[in-house]
């Protein structure tokens, strides 16, 4: 195959390079009904695939990421904004395979949207066996951690030496020293799920179980890969470590239950 592109060939290449920078500007001021209109004819536009497959996906990315940080500037999420958004994600061959593959944080970011708008989905089959009058909304991977002491012996040798050859001496007597704590550090105590209902927060795990009544909850240490739960009904607070992207799902849950309450 020849190497170097024609004039035409080039200026195509140029062409759908301007139709995904014209539709990022244009998207990127949309109201969510002219989103899905740009979505339909951004899809329509089939002169986009000249581009060669590894360019084509990644402006792709690029554009699906300048519309979600459109949308979700303001940390909340409305119906017609989720509903615009799923149109962009489709015209852009954003599947939703690569969508928890590759944009994680941006699928975690889209969650608390939705949940700080007030939009609450129960679960519809729970691990969490609910009590009457009780929705399950969240049930998460978590380990709960324990604080265990790291040690270090320190100290010397004891007692007295005497020579039994040139060059070689045999030590009499014991050693003197001690276990000292020189620091901490945090290690899995048990694992299993954090699930977060209507009326609690509870952990249910491989070895125990915990259960936070919603009434007694004091704060929310919210951590980049965890969250330590403060309850007026446990005198030490609990540490969860938690999968990643789900530890603001977790407290933006928490918050809108709360809210919620009446």
């Amino acid at each position: 195959m020849w190497p170097f592109k024609s004039r035409e060939e080039k200026e195509r290449i140029e062409e759908a390079r301007d139709v995904f920078d014209s539709f990022v500007v244009s998207a990127s001021s949309a109201t969510p009904s002219s989103a899905i209109s740009l979505a339909r004819q951004f899809a329509s536009q089939h002169g986009v695939t000249v581009l060669d497959s590894r360019e084509l996906e990644e402006r792709r990315g690029q554009a699906f990421l300048a519309y979600a940080e459109t949308v979700l500037a303001d940390d909340h999420l409305t119906v017609e904004e989720e509903e615009a958004f799923g149109e962009v994600a489709e015209a852009l061959g954003i599947t939703q395979e690569r969508f928890q593959a590759e944009f994680g944080d941006t699928l975690s970011r889209l969650v608390v949207a939705r949940v700080n708008n007030g939009r609450l989905q129960p679960l519809a089959q729970p691990e969490l066996m609910a009590k009457r009058g009780e929705s399950v909304y969240l049930e998460i991977g978590a380990a709960l951690t324990k604080e265990v002491s790291i040690r270090e012996w320190q100290g010397g040798s004891g007692g007295f030496s005497f020579r039994i050859a040139k060059g070689v001496r045999y030590n009499v007597g014991r050693t003197k020293g001690r276990s000292v704590v020189v620091g901490t550090e945090q290690q899995i105590d048990d694992v299993g799920l954090l699930a977060v209902s209507s009326k609690r927060i509870v952990f249910m795990g491989e070895k125990r179980s915990m259960d936070i009544p919603l009434a007694k909850l004091l704060n929310l240490d919210l951590f980049e890969d965890g969250v330590r739960i403060h309850a007026s009904n446990r005198q030490r607070s609990p540490l969860f470590q938690l999968q990643p992207n789900t530890a603001d799902v977790f407290g933006a849950t928490v918050n809108a239950v709360i809210q919620a309450q009446p």
